[in-house]
């Protein structure tokens, strides 16, 4: 097997990294892991670790670019899915909802945001994550609502709300459903866009009235 190239090798080190830390964060929480318990779980010495981080911040910030990525990334896909303004508005809340719960995501999230109370660099890269992500979701919601496939009052509003779902439905993975069934995320998009759709097939009948 031929050798890998000192680049290779450099960015194969650092994906070990993040990938322990990641694991390390997750599990044991960001205040209790230290840059020597990331190095050992990556297999480095904390020399290594230092190459590449200045910080433990660093990686963390690094595991935070990943995720708020990573979400855009699905959130973009999905909003080109679908012709249907309502199918695409759902098809996105699911891609949201979506997440590989063993990698550990989920149990990160709680930590990015204990975290952005204390350092404001973490803060701001996840207003603009919310930021961005809200804007996507409230221009399908909008055209939904254009059409006539939903109804609802502000677009921004409801996109709001499913961000918020989508917080507490990260907490919910990581904590796990006491007394409840677990939701799949596509019963978590369908709980939000039922009742909406349910009301612009009423529509009809409630102007029929009114008149």
């Amino acid at each position: 097997m031929p050798r890998m190239s000192q680049p290779d090798q450099r960015k194969a080190t650092r994906e070990k990294l993040i990938d322990a830390a990641l694991r390390l964060f997750s599990r044991n929480g960001y205040e209790y892991a230290t840059v020597d318990d990331i190095s050992q779980e990556a297999g480095y010495s904390k020399g290594a670790y230092y190459f590449h981080f200045s910080t433990k911040d660093d990686v963390l910030l690094e595991l935070l670019r990943a995720w708020t990525e990573d979400r855009t990334a699905v959130l973009t896909a999905a909003a080109a899915s679908h012709d249907a303004a309502r199918d695409t508005a759902r098809e996105m809340l699911r891609a949201l909802y979506s997440y590989d719960v063993k990698a550990g995501w989920p149990s990160l999230l709680l930590e990015f945001w204990s975290q952005s109370m204390r350092n404001a660099e973490v803060e701001k890269r996840l207003t603009q994550a919310y930021t961005g992500w809200r804007r996507q979701l409230t221009e399908a919601l909008a055209a939904a609502a254009g059409d006539g496939s939903l109804r609802l009052g502000s677009p921004q509003e409801v996109a709001s709300l499913a961000l918020a779902a989508h917080d507490g439905y990260a907490v919910q993975l990581t904590i796990g459903f006491p007394g409840a069934k677990a939701l799949t995320p596509s019963q978590m998009a369908e709980a939000l866009i039922a009742p909406l759709e349910a009301a612009a097939a009423a529509e009809p009948q409630r102007r029929a009235v009114a008149q």
